[in-house]
């Protein structure tokens, strides 16, 4: 009888990882359904969606039989060796964390591998110096490969939430990636299928500059907030 091959941390990741794309998904469905045009800022929608994620992982674990962990909101990243001490000042803070157990960790630093999410609003500028959409690129897929926010660090992956407030979904599309071009032209461009509102996905495969592991790949959930 042919022994079955243990998972990979690799495996395990891939896992965690699709586990929480679904629960994001459903989550922001969900939120879109009941307040199609939450107001506030990023961080409103984001508190808004803390109970709706909350409830998503307790009905999608009795589903599954398993304990999903509900993501952490606003967690700054935490030290895990001395060089990584910033004398008591507050870490950045990942909009969501949703953390994966490495049973295959050799270090201390590997024991627990983190997912970051960062949340942003998309369509028109709300003022003439606060543009959404190149918003979602220098302070959202640029944190993924930042000396100073490190998102996504020692992970295999991340993920990027898009609320849409106004615009066309392809207009918005369009400036991102114009905003992308400029900032990070050795990124790929976003190519999504707005075909089954509210959630469109799209995953983007990265060469990261400044943060381990350099091969990396950003899940981006965009939703549809709009009437």
């Amino acid at each position: 009888m042919a022994r079955r091959s243990l998972p990979s941390f690799s495996d395990l990741w891939k896992q965690h990882e699709k586990l929480y794309v679904d629960i994001f998904s459903i989550a922001i469905a969900q939120l879109a359904e009941k307040n199609t045009c939450p107001s506030g800022d990023e961080d409103e929608i984001s508190e808004q969606l803390c109970p709706v994620l909350n409830s998503v992982c307790f009905e999608e674990g009795k589903k599954r039989n398993c304990e999903i962990r509900t993501p952490d909101w606003e967690k700054p990243i935490q030290p895990v060796i001395n060089k990584e001490l910033k004398r008591g000042k507050i870490g950045k803070r990942p909009d969501f964390t949703c953390k994966c157990h490495n049973p295959f960790a050799s270090h201390a630093k590997e024991h627990e591998i983190a997912l970051h999410v960062e949340c942003k609003r998309l369509g028109e500028p709300t003022s003439r110096t606060w543009i959404l959409n190149k918003n979602y690129v220098n302070n959202g897929i640029k944190r993924f490969d930042s000396r100073i926010h490190k998102y996504g660090k020692r992970a295999y992956s991340g993920m990027m939430i898009g609320y849409i407030i106004s615009m066309e979904p392809e207009q918005i599309l369009n400036e991102v990636n114009e905003w992308q071009q400029k900032q990070m032209p050795q990124n790929p461009k976003l190519s999504f299928q707005f075909a089954n509102p509210p959630v469109f996905k799209e995953k983007q495969n990265l060469n990261r500059k400044n943060v381990k592991p350099k091969r990396f790949h950003l899940i981006h959930l965009w939703v549809d907030f709009r009437n």
